[in-house]
This record gives structure tokens, sequence and C-alpha cells, in this order.
């Protein structure tokens, strides 16, 4: 931790020294009576007319510049409704002095500025446009790598993206989607240089679109707007890595896109344990979790047709997958009298599974007023399963109580296809029709082996399990909806609908004794599951000027029945289930709003919780239902208040929820002195299970918006309940309430410069408390710290050299259960060079966790089961790569 807090310190050292370069300083005045321009904007572009450095004068109309890099810069003053004043500068290593800059008043010429020079960043509704061509980035870059430079953006090692504080949930290209299964492969695959525009804008859900009834759900989306030249080429990429331990993978993307028409393949091979192509990324802790086998293939393809009426997006996947593992766990069970149970096991497990996926999209343009949609997919699925477990339990005093050890082998196959057609029709008088009809079949089978040996000490009895148990399931899902929309007037908007889902499914499970060849009814089931369900959907919404107001209702008559031959089981129930929605967006200026929420919903208890009697896995477990449970309301508020400068280029977004269930569905557990639990449910009256958590993100630049600095902090609360009874205890014959509440407070900080200029950085820090309490075993309870810190740095040698290091630490503090803190430390590094006139071809060396210093325990805890884990992972390895990026006409030649 000393030699982490040390090289972070130098870092800030070599950062300071880095910037303190020149400045330039002046004064804007007007022209006609030398007054000062106060927050006048001053503006450095390179000669590629990329953003450099920002600032803006103060009352007296000063201004400074500093850290500027030395080199020749277009000068711009800018003021509302006063003409744009623009000079070249050359920056030595010396300070300038610029006196006073004079500019004339002179209406709409802003207006014409905006068409002769783009802007970095521009808001438009509610979309904010980031331009591409103002933010740097390495030649060959990809999408993601321009989304860590923008703005309010962050993009993790595993490829998520969040923008303003917002986890995005889709990436569009040209507003279609590039590979729908997996949108990673487009961030990680598409060509920076070939990106005109990224758009940043919250979309309604898909169900919302469809159907046109608002369910008040907003997703956050980014769309990439290419080059008009972009749209036509031929582009990808191919790597090649090998190393130490036998280590191999082989990655391959390539696309060809011809205005309308996209095509695009993927593919990959390794034994690294990744499907995705990010093998050899530092950005990742790529730890190597068993003894993987992976390939990969997939294909795209988008067009339109008979004059962009038709639009075709159709991808295809192919998975064969497979990993041989061991793990070992350690888990403590709290129980009522105040000890507690220690459990040991080991697990040798072995996984094989094939994959075929398709998935289709159709859009259709009938006229001006009639639009239809189908979307179409099927899965096919083969998996091998091979496990072995022994598993041993004490009294946490050394006496052993009872053994456990089983050997499964299971074949099984799965398939499943799914379409959903929707038809929407213009009406007249601002009215629309939209009709919705789908359906789902899927069928599994499957053949298990079970070999088991359970051991009681306390009585010396022994259980055998030799079985082979075959398994074969249908269901088939049907949905139809019908709704129409009334515009009331310019602000308000109704609509009403209805829908009708029927699905029956069958589970089939029988099982064989091998030494009797009998049948065995208790690990047996022959279910059938058959429900309808048809309802009223009740929409209104509001929007005028800067507030936007919806309100959804959904009404259900729902008749379930569930039967089952071997188990003599028949249940029927028919009732009402009602979900309201209701949230309100109020836009305080263009760049300021605030959302409010509230959702209402019933949370229905499931078969497997009302079943009397569940077929048996295992000696040691036994669920058993409760038919006569009821319904559980879930309230949840959420509320989001989100606001940023595009010229301060400064983000702060605050969410908060708080969400609680009424006459809660909860666990009732009874452990037996022989270690076995017996486990039903219970609705608990009189209390609440609730969770609620608030989360603050900040985001400022710094050093003339070179660097991104952002800010966190959050806590989480989560409050329980659980009935648990112990027959080894003093309290044979009561239950006890145990409250389980759990607390956790967070704080963080980044600091990020990425301009592939020197040197790229991203520096993250991180601490936080963890609070653990149960109400029946309070000696237990215990505060806990948490924190860590990462370093991302890329140097930029001459020659074409580049260096790469990643460092990574956390700390799980002790518990009164764990008195060990966990400590996690590793260090990658990566010396690369690019070859070839045009940078396409990389070679590099990677080494990761450098030091084999990586500590791979894991800790988990829920209400009264707590647990540490470790797994068969190789952390140190070395590779060798070579990486070949080519493009042909893609984004060359543009503006």
């Amino acid at each position: 931790m000393k030699r982490l807090v040390q090289l972070i310190l130098l870092l800030f050292i070599i950062i300071n020294s880095a910037y303190s370069q020149s400045s330039i300083k002046g004064k804007i005045l007007d022209k006609a009576d030398n007054k000062p321009l106060t927050n006048a904007s001053i503006i450095l572009l390179n000669r590629d007319s990329v953003l450099r450095y920002f600032n803006r004068a103060n009352e007296e109309g000063k201004f400074q510049v500093k850290n500027i890099k030395p080199g020749s810069y277009i000068l711009l003053a800018t003021y509302p409704k006063f003409e744009l004043y623009s000079d070249t500068i050359d920056i030595k290593d010396k300070d300038l002095d610029l006196n006073d800059i004079k500019i004339n008043s002179q209406k709409n010429v802003l207006e014409e500025v905006i068409v002769t020079r783009r802007l970095p960043i521009t808001i438009k509704g509610d979309t904010i446009e980031y331009d591409a061509g103002s933010f740097a980035t390495e030649k060959n870059a990809k999408l993601e790598d321009l989304l860590r430079r923008l703005p309010g953006f962050t993009v993790s090692g595993d490829g998520s993206i969040t923008a303003q504080g917002k986890s995005v949930q889709k990436v569009f290209i040209d507003g279609e989607e590039f590979f729908g299964y997996d949108p990673k492969i487009a961030i990680r695959n598409v060509r920076a240089d070939a990106v005109d525009k990224v758009q940043l804008y919250e979309k309604k859900s898909e169900e919302a679109e469809l159907s046109g009834i608002d369910d008040g759900v907003r997703i956050q989306t980014v769309n990439v707007v290419l080059k008009e030249k972009a749209r036509k080429g031929i582009f990808g990429n191919i790597e090649a890595l090998g190393g130490t331990k036998e280590l191999y993978a082989g990655n391959l993307f390539a696309a060809k896109f011809n205005n309308t028409e996209r095509i695009g393949i993927t593919a990959s091979h390794n034994n690294m344990g990744s499907s995705s192509g990010r093998e050899g990324s530092l950005r990742m802790n790529n730890q190597i979790t068993g003894e993987p086998l992976n390939t990969n293939l997939g294909a795209n393809y988008e067009n339109q047709f008979f004059k962009k009426a038709l639009k075709v997006n159709a991808n295809y996947g192919y998975d064969n997958n497979s990993n041989k593992n061991s793990s070992q766990s350690y888990n403590k069970n709290l129980l009522p009298d105040n000890s507690f149970l220690e459990t040991n096991s080991n697990s040798n497990t072995e996984r094989h599974s094939r994959s075929n996926g398709f998935r289709s999209n159709l859009t259709m343009r009938l006229d001006s007023t009639q639009h239809m949609e189908l979307q179409s997919n099927a899965n096919w699925a083969t998996n091998f399963n091979l496990n072995h477990t022994d598993s041993k339990t004490g009294d946490g005093q050394g006496n052993p109580i009872s053994d456990f050890t089983e050997d499964n082998k299971s074949n099984s196959s799965s398939a499943n296809n799914n379409f959903r057609l929707n038809y929407r029709k213009r009406l007249k008088a601002g009215r629309s029709l939209n009709l919705m009809v789908g359906n789902n079949h899927k069928e599994s089978s499957s053949e298990t082996e079970v070999k088991s040996r359970t051991f009681i000490y306390k009585t010396g009895d022994s259980t055998i399990i030799d079985q082979t148990r075959q398994g074969r399931n249908n269901g088939n899902d049907f949905s139809s909806s019908i709704n129409v929309n009334n515009r009331i007037n310019d602000f308000m908007n109704v609509a009403l609908g209805y829908s009708f889902n029927h699905s029956k499914s069958t589970n089939r499970q029988d099982s064989k004794n091998n030494v009797t060849k009998e049948f065995d009814s208790l690990y047996s089931q022959n279910q059938i599951d058959n429900n309808t369900n048809q309802g009223v959907n009740l929409h209104f919404s509001y929007r005028k000027e800067k507030i936007e107001i919806n309100f959804s209702n959904r009404t259900f008559y729902k008749n379930q029945k569930l039967n089952d031959s071997y188990r003599n089981i028949d249940l029927a129930r028919n009732f009402w289930d009602n979900n309201l929605n209701v949230d309100a967006n109020y836009r305080l200026s263009n760049s300021k709003n605030i959302r409010l929420a509230y959702q209402s919903s019933n949370i229905i208890p499931s078969f497997d919780q009302l079943q009397p009697l569940q077929p048996q896995t295992n000696p040691l477990f036994q669920q058993i239902g409760n038919p006569n449970l009821k319904r559980a309301v879930n309230n949840n508020i959420s509320a989001n208040y989100n606001a940023f400068s595009l010229l301060k280029g400064t983000n702060i977004n605050v969410n908060g929820n708080l969400s609680f269930v009424n006459n809660p569905i909860i666990n009732k557990t009874t452990i037996l002195d022989n270690s076995a639990q017996i486990s039903t449910y219970e609705n608990l009256s009189g209390k609440s299970n609730w969770n609620g958590g608030l989360n603050i993100n900040h985001m400022q630049p710094l050093a003339n918006r070179r660097i991104n600095f952002n800010k966190s902090a959050n806590v989480r609360f989560n409050n329980s309940y659980s009935y648990t009874k112990f027959t080894g205890g003093e309290s044979n014959d009561e239950f006890l309430l145990n409250n389980a509440k759990n607390t956790n407070f967070g704080l963080g900080s980044s600091l990020n410069e990425q301009d592939s200029e020197g040197f790229d950085f991203d520096i993250s820090v991180n601490t936080g408390i963890n609070v653990q309490q149960n109400s029946i075993n309070t000696q237990y309870n215990a505060t806990s710290f948490e924190g860590g810190a990462s370093g991302y740095i890329k140097y930029f040698l001459p020659k074409k050299f580049n260096i790469v290091t990643n460092i990574f630490y956390s700390y799980t503090g002790p518990t009164k259960l764990y008195r060990k803190s966990i400590n996690q430390f590793y260090t990658n590094i990566e010396l690369e060079k690019k070859v070839l006139k045009d940078e396409s071809l990389t070679v590099s060396i990677k080494a990761f966790d450098l030091f084999n210093t990586y500590n791979n325990t894991r800790r988990n805890g829920s209400d009264t089961n707590y647990s540490e884990s470790v797994q068969q992972v190789l952390t140190q390895y070395f590779l060798v790569g070579v990486k070949w990026d080519f493009n042909k006409y893609l984004g060359k030649d543009n503006d």
C-alpha cells in the first residue's frame, strides 16, 4: 500500500511538471466604448481545429490561459452578439501578453460562426451532440477510445459505458444496432476516424415504442453518426497472441459498409477465457479462471430495400466453450442460539456448451401512415456438466456433524424460437392504432446421473443416492395487445389498450434408482402450469415546455393453474393484479433537469413458493411451499437531478431511490441438529423489507480541460427479515425473527487525461465502510473497511514506441467472523511498437500480474450466511502479440 501511495504521489508530480509550460494573457474589450466583456470565451484550437485550451475573462475582461504546450494555435475570442475574433499565434517557451483585444458588437454573427466553424459540443433539444473531429485520438483508434475523451463519458475495461452519471444501455450506429446480441462489438471495432458525431439522449423502452404505451422507462442511449464517406468501405483488424503456460488467442473482425448495406463478421479462438476479443487488454485484470477453451463466431447483416421502405437487420452467433475448474469455499451459518455451523466445501467442475443463435428485425413502411415490424429469434444449445462436490459441516468447535459427497454428470439440449409482430397505423386527428401479436416456444431435455453419500455423525446413518434422472420441458407463450392513442391537444395524450396472454408449460423429471431399478417419486415431478392473463392499460401524458408528466396504470385478471400428478398437487387461483407508474420530468434549463418517479406493483407468489412439496435435491435440503401465501406490495420511489455546463465542462448527477415491500414473502428456515435444512415461506405482516440508496457524481475539468476530475459519494442501506429455528438449540419449538441490516458508505475520485500526446492516464481511488447487523446474533455484528486504487498510464515514446502500465489494489477489512483482511494487488505492463507508415501494425509484449501478487479470495454475506471462496486462477503470464488494423476507403479524405 505504501508503494502504491508513493507511486500516485509521483504521478501527480509528473503531471504537474508536464503542464507547467507557457501561458498567454490579455484583455477583451468592447471596441465601441472600451468596456470589458465579462465572461468572454477564450478558445485555443490546434491547426486541425481541435479544441486544446479554454478559459473565460473575469469581470475586468482579463484572461489567462496557462500550461500551454509550444506550437501554433488558432485563437478565438467570442462573446454573445459580438463578432468573432480570430488570430493565429505561435507559442514558444515563454509567456505571451496579447494586451487588449477589441471586438465589435454585431447581431446574428454567432449563427454565421456556427456554420463556418464547428463547435465541439452542442445541445439540440434533449440530445447532447459531440463533434468527433474536435477530440483527438491516436491513429487506428476505436470508438471506445473516442468515447473516453468525451466530457462526461467513462468507459471501463470491460466496455461498460457511463455518460452524464448514467449507465449507457444502447449503442447505435447511424440509428441502427450493429451486432445486436453484443453491442460492445461496435465500440471495440468501429474506427474513431470514421465518426462524425456522437449523440447522447434518453430513449423510451422498446416495449413503449412498440406498443405506444409510455411506461416511463428511459434508456441512456448513444447514437454514433458516421461521416458520409465512412458509410462506404472495408475495415477491420486481425490479432494473434501467444505466451507462457501454452496460452494463445486469435481474433478477427471485418466489416464492409456500402451506404445502407452493412456486413460484419467476427471470430475468436483462445484458451484464455474470453469471448470478446479482449484477451490482451491491460484495461482489464485478465485473470484466467480454470482451464478455458473458447470458440466464437458472429455475423451481422443490415440493409434497406424498396427506397428505404424495408429495413433488414439480422445477425448470427455461434459459441463453443468449455472449462475445467476447482474451488474451495468456507461458509458460516449463524444460528439462533448464538452458535454457528461451519461448512468447508471442495468442488471440481467440468463443463462444455455449444450454442447457435439467430436474431432478425424487419421494419417495413407500408405507406405514409402504416408501419410494421417483425422480430424473430431462435437459439439451439447443448450442454455437458460434470461436478464433484465434497463438503464437511461442523459445529464451529471442531466437532463434525455431517459429510456430503456428490458426483453429478448431466447432458442437456434446448431449443427456443419466438417472434413478435407489431403494426402501427396513424389515424386522423392525432390518433394512432397499435397492434401486437407474439409467440415464444421452448423445449429442452436432459439426462443426469447422480451419485451421492450423506453421513450423519450423531446417528452414524448414511444415505446413498444412485439415480438417473430424465427431464423434459416444453413451453409455449402467446401474447397480444391492441392500443389506441389519442392526442387531445398539443400538450396532452391519452392511450387505452387491452392485452391477452396465455402460457402453458410442462416440466417432467423421472428419477430411477440405479440399484433397485425402481421409480423414485421423492426426486420426481410431472408438473403442468397453465396461465391466462388479460388486462386493460391506461396511459396519460402531459408535455409542455419544461415539464413532462406520464401516468400509466395496468390492471390484469389472472387465471393460473398448477397440477402435478406425481405429488397430488392441484393448485388453481384467480385474482386481480394492478401496476401503477407515475413519473415527472422538469427541465430547469437546457442543461439542468430533475426527474421523480413512483412505481407500485404486486409481488405474486411463485408456484415454487406455493407447492406443498417440491422434488428433493439432496438429503440435507428440503423445500416446502406454502399454499396460503398472499401477494406482497412493492413501492419504489426514485429521483434524479442532472446538471451540466458545456462551457465549463462540469457535470453533477444525483440519483436516489427508496423501495419498500409491504406484507413481504420471507424465508422460514428450520436447521436440524444434523445440519439439514427445511425451508418454506411466510408473509410477514406489520413489517417491511426495504432498501434505499443515494449516489452523487461530480465531474469537472482541470488544467485547461486537459484533465477530467471525477468525484463520487454513495450510501446504500438494506433492511430484511427472515425466520429461523435450530432444533439443536434451547428454543427447539420457536421460530425467531431475524432482522438483517446492511449499510455501505463509499467515496471515490478519479483523474483522467487522454489526448494521445506525452502520456495518457486514468487514476482512481475509492474507500468505503460496510456495516453488517443481525438482531439475533448481535455478537457477530461488525464494521469493516474497504478501499482500493487503480492506475492506467500510457507513455508515448519516440520511434512509435509506447509503454502501458496498469496497477490495481483493493482492500477488504476483517470482520468478527473472518479475522483476516483481503489484500488484492497486481501490476500489468506492456511495451508496444507501431510499424508500417500508417501505423496499422502493432507488435507488443505484455506481462500480467508481473509480481505474481494477486489474491483471488472472494467474500460474500447475506442475512445469516457468510462465505469466503477461492478458485483455480492463473494470474501471472506473459504474451507476445501482433495486431493489424486494415482500412480501405472508410473515413479517409474527409474534412
